[in-house]
């Protein structure tokens, strides 16, 4: 890209498909190759010595196949091609979303495994140091907010995205993805108000910009993201030096309505990349040739077989939404049975008023969540209140299904479908082929075992009658 297009107003985006569905680390780095190649590869970016940081999705434990998070393989393929370019160290640095811990997200999507033995550090962002930054006079009342140290340390910041879509914004791109880069108690602040949410992530990405955008739409995903999505073989990659133009390029790839972009709409005003489509020139392929049509996720919190009542102070970016990722789990996984086995529950949020609470009440377990609703449903003895302002989702998600009773199914549940998810992640080669091969001898190991324990059993009775004649 000529060094003065950004300057001039326009942005260039980057295409590149993998040649086939194999996921080979070789083919992974030749599509790296290819769609870096328009924007000057990337020895361009990494200079000798540098301490470059990557910055993949990993929100929650899905893994990259399941299309909501950034592919361990892509991850671990960019780490030797840093280095060969001259890197000093690496650095994976990324604070899981919904107040999950880091640590535990990425062991069980395969990333940690993937990591290991490349030469890169895991960096768990919500473990480590913060800073207070000074984000500019223009910053208004958000002047002054947190950051990890090492997000100033970095000499380069590679973003890489996942290519999903999301019930909020049309698609979780480039944009969003710097929401991992807030800490979870001031992102959680932020949410409160949908407009300082957005202005607080944007502008975060111009305090914090990255030097490079690599977008994984290998595996992407439709539907109810950004936890839900039904992964699809899409086999391209992005790329921009524009996070921007990157978000708004995808979401007219897949088809959907790129003006309804709210994360890149505010960073562009911040003067943080091009939103006007045409002023982004696409390389590498032809646009058509990576245009797909993607099932939008579906916005409604009315769409489960429950009772919900919004009032005012609850927008879609808080409490409110974090319930709906809890409930589109739920009905992927058809839980719903499970929590509606006691009648029809009824979910209230914010300053909302419910003319129908004495038959609400009493048709199924009613539930209030954070602290904006008034007082009178809040403290009913009836009421299965959690407060908060706004409530984490695994928050909610403890209290609330403890609070309805079900909390000794669902504790244990949850923990066989994390580790249920990370094996079939490991045994579909989302880590490589060495933890591939790692996880099908465990898996045969298992087996063999428990195939020969009955005839051990056998063995063992046959032998003690045999003693006692």
């Amino acid at each position: 890209m000529d060094a003065g297009a950004r300057d001039q107003g326009r942005a260039l985006v980057a295409l590149a498909r993998l040649p086939d569905r194999k996921l080979r680390e070789d083919a992974i780095e030749q599509a790296i190759q290819e769609v870096l190649a328009p924007l000057g590869g990337l020895p361009r970016f990494i200079s000798p010595g540098a301490k470059v940081l990557l910055k993949p999705n990993q929100t929650l434990f899905r893994a990259a196949l399941s299309g909501s998070t950034t592919s361990p393989r892509l991850v671990r393929t960019l780490i030797r091609l840093c280095f060969r370019a001259g890197a000093k160290e690496v650095w994976v640095a990324e604070a899981s979303g919904h107040a999950q811990r880091s640590r535990q997200v990425m062991a069980l999507t395969g990333m940690a495994q993937a990591v290991k033995e490349t030469g890169a550090h895991l960096i768990y962002l919500d473990e480590i140091a913060e800073k207070v930054y000074d984000f500019g006079e223009d910053a208004g009342d958000l002047r002054y907010m947190p950051a990890p140290e090492i997000m100033e340390r970095a000499d380069v910041i590679i973003n890489l995205p996942k290519a999903k879509t999301h019930f909020i914004d049309p698609i979780s791109g480039a944009c969003k993805n710097w929401v991992g880069v807030i800490p979870m108690g001031y992102r959680l602040y932020l949410q409160r108000c949908g407009a300082a949410y957005y202005r607080g992530n944007a502008l975060y990405l111009r305090r914090f910009p990255p030097a490079l955008n690599l977008m994984d739409g290998i595996v992407a995903g439709e539907g109810q993201g950004p936890g839900q999505n039904h992964p699809f073989w899409w086999g391209w990659l992005l790329a921009s030096e524009d996070p921007v133009a990157l978000d708004v390029t995808l979401c007219r790839l897949f088809g959907l309505e790129w003006g309804r972009l709210r994360m890149a709409q505010e960073a562009a005003k911040l003067g943080a990349g091009v939103f006007d489509p045409s002023r982004i020139t696409i390389a590498g392929a032809a646009f058509q040739d990576a245009c797909v049509h993607v099932r939008p996720a579906d916005p409604s919190v009315h769409r489960y077989p429950c009772r919900v009542i919004v009032g005012e102070y609850a927008p879609m970016e808080a409490t409110l939404g974090h319930w709906k990722t809890i409930a589109d789990a739920w009905l992927e996984n058809d839980l719903w049975r499970l929590f509606t086995s006691r009648g029809t529950p009824t979910f209230l949020f914010g300053r909302a008023e419910d003319p129908e609470f004495e038959r609400h009440v009493k048709d199924g377990p009613y539930i209030v969540l954070g602290d904006m609703a008034p007082d009178k449903y809040k403290y009913d003895p009836r009421v299965i209140y959690v407060p908060g302002w706004p409530v984490p989702q695994s928050y909610i998600q403890h209290e609330m299904v403890d609070g309805m009773g079900f909390g000794h199914l669902y504790a244990p549940g949850l923990r066989l479908f994390e580790e249920g998810a990370s094996l079939i992640a490991q045994l579909r080669g989302a880590s490589g082929p060495e933890v591939q091969r790692r996880a099908a001898a465990k898996v045969a190991g298992a087996a063999v075992l428990a195939a020969g324990i009955p005839l051990a059993l056998r063995a063992l009775f046959r032998s003690d009658r045999a003693g006692k004649k």
